[in-house]
């Protein structure tokens, strides 16, 4: 028999995960609306369980415990696609509205990022211009920035760690320029002292500690970037 780890659980689903195993080894016909009434919580809370522990799906997930598929492959999925799915789950699309709402005041636009998080602002300013008829810039340049910066101008910094140190002379320098300031983060982190205008925190599931800033990965950007792109794509 195959072991599971389980230490990605939360307390609630392991709590749930308990109650069911034992519960599926004399009642292997569950279904998982019965399974949701059981362990007092929604249907969609037990196939996110299950998804987390490798299963496909409720069905799989009894065969393996009732012991008919005692072979049964479980998937391994790296922190990385568990921590991904969840932003998918979670994903609020009011982010992509706000975003849009900011972004329409402003003629002129310069996407800021240092590292691989400028990679990404280059790409977004490509598939934002394929939507839009706005001026679109990218940069890993203060000074480039500075130039540009002008009242008609939004700023956009990304950031996966949101070091506000590292952007304070950039953003003091554009709002004497009388630009407006949007800080787009990954992580969920305290952003009581950044000057920004706005702020945009897009998930609250961290990305490991151990990682230094240039070795995150910048795929919950893409995301929603693409879904960005998406819904500007439906106002041409």
């Amino acid at each position: 028999m195959l072991s599971l780890s389980t230490e990605n659980l939360t307390q609630l689903e392991k709590k749930i995960h308990g109650i069911l195993s034992e519960e599926i080894t004399t009642n292997s016909d569950l279904k998982i609306l019965e399974a949701a009434t059981l362990c007092q919580v929604s249907s969609s809370k037990i196939s996110k369980l299950v998804r987390k522990l490798g299963f496909e799906n409720f069905k799989q997930y009894k065969l393996y415990f009732s012991g008919q598929e005692a072979d049964l492959e479980v998937k391994k999925r790296s922190s990385e696609i568990e921590r991904l799915i969840q932003f998918l789950e979670d994903f609020d699309q009011k982010m992509v509205d706000n975003f849009i709402t900011v972004f329409n005041k402003y003629n002129k636009v310069i996407l800021f990022g240092l590292g691989p998080s400028h990679i990404s602002t280059e790409y977004f300013a490509y598939k934002l211009a394929t939507v839009t008829d706005k001026n679109i810039f990218s940069s890993h340049d203060e000074n480039y920035v500075k130039r540009l910066a002008d009242e008609d101008t939004l700023l956009i910094v990304f950031s996966v760690t949101g070091t506000f140190s590292s952007f304070e002379n950039l953003f003091t320098s554009a709002k004497m320029k009388g630009s407006g300031i949007m800080l787009v983060l990954e992580e969920h982190i305290n952003t009581r002292d950044s000057k920004a205008d706005y702020i945009f925190h897009l998930s609250k599931y961290n990305q490991s500690d151990s990682l230094q800033a240039f070795e995150k990965t910048r795929t919950v950007f893409f995301i929603f970037m693409e879904e960005i792109v998406a819904k500007l794509e439906q106002q041409i």
